[in-house]
């Protein structure tokens, strides 16, 4: 029976023993309210403000996580090719419109296609419990990781005895205590489970917020990790007690990093000892560190002008005010921003006039009708005085590549973060029709070469550093160059 209309507005009938109180939109209208409301409750109602938040955020998720699978349905159960190396298959497909459309990384969006799966599939339970707001997201992962791999019978018992007591439980607690009933049930699965994953040991590095990095050894084998950590240990103990005020985890790193740089233990000690460091920090890094590009794409902001009279009835050009000259910078940032505002308005228009199934197909052939249309101002600006528009051969030169690379520093695909210097150097319309030239070439991590390579995604330079990808479900992303 739903709360009475004054419940919900009036504050302290609102949160008063509301702890049964299920997620859902009557929740959502609890706590809707204005928030200098929250000045008005007691601590204890915070708190179960705050709960039932949390219980609203877990069948928020159950939402994305039950969408995300009926996608993964639909595409997979289409995809009836056979499997091709050069082409990214219909899961990774999907895995990749889900981190376009979240503004996540690719193994983010893997892991929450995994997660959905399992989760409307042999840990349906599970998934219930997240919707009912009974578990987080944390804790579904949880039961998810701990019965990943093992066989059906034992994922449905480890479920049942993890969510008898999930709700009270951390995700410490739930883990250790679902981890001993999964060994006990399935030991053979549990081993082979850790003797795959430590196959596909490796070493990883990121960058931190504060400017640093970390580097990390993942998948070690217990015995192994504990013992480079114990060796570490034992050392940074004598360094310690050999005089070495600093904090101990801090001796530990600098020790590491000078055995992984070659040194041996003896030395690396010697050296912790003897050297005088300056806490300080590293100076910061060179701001003429990047590579120079090479001669400026010519700007396309007299083509915007050339072009308008193609567009969309009724629409004008940004910035176009009787014949304005949009390149205002060097490099012509402005007239690349003018064009990449009027093709974004043109794909909206698109996209708000189209019935949602025609879409798809409306967006392709709006892209297609766009790249066509800027062509001969595309190729004339990229041309020059040059007497040939590009070069023979399929391979760039090596001052194009680093005008590409200085031009897009990462991967094209919008959420990829990979650097171009380790990307395919890749002819947006492929090589015979299409020109080595720097408005037809761009980087590409091999996933994302791959997964152009499918038919039913779409990637359309419009201009030199201006592309489009479209999605199999119509969705459009616009990427811009961060350098002329």
């Amino acid at each position: 029976m739903l709360a009475p209309a004054d419940a919900i507005i009036n504050d302290r009938r609102e949160w008063e023993d509301r702890e049964w109180f299920p997620p859902g939109p009557q929740l959502a209208i609890c706590l809707s309210g204005e928030k200098n409301r929250l000045d008005d409750l007691t601590d204890d109602e915070l708190l179960q403000v705050a709960a039932a938040a949390r219980r609203q955020t877990s069948w928020a998720q159950a939402r994305e996580l039950a969408a995300i699978a009926e996608l993964t349905r639909r595409h997979t159960a289409e995809d009836s090719t056979d499997p091709d190396h050069r082409v990214l298959s219909a899961r990774e497909s999907v895995t990749e419109e889900v981190a376009a459309a979240l503004t996540v990384t690719s193994n983010t969006a893997a892991t929450l296609v995994h997660l959905a799966e399992r989760l409307t599939g042999p840990l349906a339970q599970t998934g219930e419990a997240l919707g009912a707001g009974r578990l987080d997201m944390a804790k579904a992962r949880v039961i998810c990781d701990v019965t990943d791999q093992l066989p059906e019978e034992v994922v449905g018992r480890v479920e049942r005895a993890a969510l008898e007591k999930a709700s009270g439980q951390t995700t410490g607690q739930l883990r250790r205590r679902i981890r001993r009933i999964a060994q006990r049930l399935a030991p053979e699965a549990i081993d082979e489970r850790r003797r795959e994953a430590t196959r596909l040991r490796r070493l990883e590095v990121w960058d931190t917020p504060s400017g640093t990095a970390d580097l990390s050894l993942c998948d070690l084998a217990t015995e192994d990790a504990h013992a480079i950590f114990n060796k570490i240990t034992a050392a940074a103990h004598g360094i310690k007690a050999d005089g070495d005020t600093r904090p101990l985890a801090m001796i530990r790193a600098d020790l590491a990093a000078q055995l992984l740089h070659g040194a041996e233990l003896p030395d690396a000690i010697r050296a912790l000892l003897t050297e005088t460091r300056d806490e300080t920090g590293p100076n910061p890094p060179d701001a003429n560190g990047c590579p120079a590009s090479g001669d400026d794409v010519a700007s396309p902001g007299q083509a915007v002008l050339n072009a308008r009279t193609e567009a969309v009835p009724g629409g004008s050009v940004p910035g176009s005010d009787g014949g304005h000259d949009l390149r205002t910078g060097p490099g012509g940032d402005t007239g690349i921003a003018a064009l990449a505002d009027e093709v974004e308005r043109r794909l909206r228009h698109v996209q708000g006039r189209v019935p949602p199934r025609e879409l798809p197909h409306a967006v392709r052939q709006a892209a297609q009708r766009i790249h066509r249309q800027f062509s001969a101002a595309r190729d004339a600006a990229c041309r020059g005085d040059d007497e040939v528009h590009g070069r023979p051969g399929y391979r760039p030169t090596a001052v194009m590549r680093r005008e590409v690379e200085a031009r897009h520093p990462t991967c094209v695909f919008p959420t990829c973060n990979q650097p171009s210097h380790r990307c395919d150097l890749d002819h947006t319309v492929p090589w015979r029709p299409g020109i080595t030239c720097r408005c037809n070439l761009a980087p590409l991590c091999r996933r994302h070469h791959r997964l152009k390579q499918r038919t039913d995604w779409r990637l359309f330079q419009i201009w030199a550093g201006l592309l489009i990808w479209v999605t199999p479900s119509g969705a459009w992303y616009l990427v811009r160059p961060e350098r002329q």
